[in-house]
């Protein structure tokens, strides 16, 4: 079998607004989001994002945290990922068409897998 290479990264990008209490285990997943974390595929990704301890750590009333949506083979495509209570948020400020408005807002469900894949195909030139 070969080797798969990782197609999605996410790290954390900055704080957009108060930091909220964490747990210790919200600041042992932001050290790990502190650096370049990858994903074998969309699918993946999505599931971590609906996983309890991302929820727990980024997912509050108001966004107070940007993170940063990644091609593993080329990190000059990116996206901006907005958590919030209710829904995600990416906002592509390359502005590469992919989104309409170049946003997308919503939970990490299949309309999510759609239209990340959509803009994978998009950044990468496979569209």
């Amino acid at each position: 079998m070969a080797d798969r290479q990782p197609l999605i990264t996410l790290v954390k990008k900055g704080e957009i607004a108060p930091r909220p209490d964490l747990t210790p285990e919200d600041l042992a997943l932001e050290q790990t989001l502190s650096m370049l974390c990858s994903f074998l595929s969309i699918e993946d990704f999505a599931s971590f994002l609906k996983s309890k301890v991302f929820s727990s750590y980024a997912q509050r009333e108001e966004a107070w945290l940007v993170m940063e949506v990644g091609l593993y083979h080329d990190h000059t495509k990116t996206l901006q990922l907005y958590p919030e209570e209710a829904h995600l948020t990416l906002a592509d400020n390359a502005m590469t068409g992919a989104f309409a408005d170049h946003v997308w807002k919503g939970q990490p469900d299949q309309s999510f897998i759609t239209a990340l894949s959509h803009w994978v195909a998009v950044v990468s030139g496979s569209q």
